[in-house]
């Protein structure tokens, strides 16, 4: 059995071969495809498995399922949780997450993009281009200089889908993962790092405030 993470109910599963490798030529080597099943006993749905080879298989029926390496469809869709960030924000960003996991490169960028939008406006920072609001973020001391360079860098790979330019060179996968990680900075630097530090001083004065009560009462 393949072990995966089903493209359907998400969890990862073993996957049982239902129908024998079919092998055809494509690109100096050879494409097998196969049915499999998943064996979550809520789920059951089949998926499809494909790999790539230089040469063919001896027995592609025991010996594709053993591949440490498939491609699934449906592809598995992994989203990313951002506590301590606007629901709106956090969604958007979870979903340019769930477009880098299938692929949707220019999908996930141009999210990327709008998160970084929306962090400013959440400021009441909305005047101007976005590169006036990132700028500003900098101003009021909301991101650091190096966020605020990684905030331009997103702002210039959204740029590129926003504006149509779809007929130069594709996005490049390690571009776009690249740029949803800088989004994943800037949501720590804003959000989620402010969140912590103050969770963390708000337990240490609580400790402060029970002590000193042990205190008085001694």
């Amino acid at each position: 059995m393949a072990s995966t993470i089903c493209g359907w109910c998400g969890d990862r599963t073993h996957m049982a071969m239902q129908t024998d490798p079919k092998s055809v030529p494509a690109q100096a080597g050879y494409v097998y495809t196969a049915t499999f099943q998943c064996s979550n006993e809520t789920c059951l749905r089949l998926s499809i498995g494909t790999i790539w080879r230089k040469s063919n298989f001896t027995n592609p029926k025991s010996e594709m399922p053993r591949e440490p390496v498939l491609e699934w469809e449906p592809k598995t869709i992994r989203r990313r949780s951002f506590d301590d960030v606007p629901q709106q924000i956090a969604a958007a960003a979870s979903e340019a997450h769930a477009c880098l996991s299938i692929s949707a490169y220019r999908g996930a960028v141009a999210l990327a993009r709008a998160v970084v939008e929306a962090t400013a406006k959440d400021h009441g920072i909305v005047k101007g281009p976005l590169v006036a609001k990132i700028d500003e973020m900098h101003k009021q001391s909301l991101i650091r200089e190096i966020t605020r360079e990684l905030a331009h860098e997103i702002r210039e790979g959204g740029n590129e889908i926003a504006h149509g330019d779809l007929a130069d060179e594709p996005m490049p996968p390690e571009d776009a993962e690249a740029i949803v990680a800088l989004m994943d900075e800037i949501l720590e630097e804003v959000y989620q790092g402010p969140a912590r530090m103050a969770a963390l001083k708000k337990s240490r004065l609580e400790r402060e405030q029970r002590n000193a009560a042990k205190g008085t009462e001694a």
